[in-house]
């Protein structure tokens, strides 16, 4: 597997965690999964980052077992962790005339035909595997957060099948429109 330096910070950024399928095979061990992959399956707990479990991997072979229980439905992307509470905003000062929030901005033509492209490439080349990859592009707030998750999903395209032939050009296709 080649990935960027950028895709590598991104992956171990991400933060996976076991399918209910995952879980049964921690119990059951059905699945024919090798002590790599099945030491990997063990640690990824939906909490903690790839980058921050502690393993007796190379980072590689990490991410390529991660890539293995992502293709067998052991593994998906999990929810953020939830964020930190902050206190509560001081209170305006009498004097202050208070302002109407700014409405966010409207999705861009180009952010919202890069989150097209790349979801219906995912559930066309990945089916049911690409749920999680598919919720996390759709859920992409600005071009920035997308573009955190595009090292993933052409990793996706890249091992499957029917993606293989045609990621090189997905990944042109999406960096284009991100550009």
């Amino acid at each position: 597997m080649h990935l960027t330096p950028e895709n590598r910070t991104r992956l171990r950024a991400t933060v996976f965690g076991k399918t209910e399928a995952g879980r049964a095979e921690v119990a059951q061990r059905n699945a024919g999964l090798t002590a790599r992959q099945r030491s990997v399956l063990i640690l990824l707990d939906g909490q903690r980052a790839l980058g921050e479990i502690d393993t007796w991997l190379g980072e590689d072979e990490m991410l390529e077992s991660v890539e293995a229980l992502l293709r067998k439905g052991l593994a998906g992307i999990a929810s953020a962790p939830p964020a930190v509470a902050r206190p509560a905003p001081p209170e305006p000062a009498p004097e202050a005339v208070p302002m109407a929030p700014l409405a966010a901005p409207p999705a861009s033509p180009t952010l919202s035909a890069a989150r097209e492209l790349m979801a219906a490439a995912a559930r066309k080349h990945l089916g049911l595997l690409a749920a999680d990859l598919v919720r996390r592009i759709e859920q992409a707030k600005d071009e920035g957060q997308l573009a955190g998750i595009i090292g993933l999903w052409h990793v996706s395209l890249r091992e499957s099948k029917t993606g293989k032939p045609c990621a090189e050009g997905l990944l042109e296709e999406a960096r284009a429109l991100l550009a």
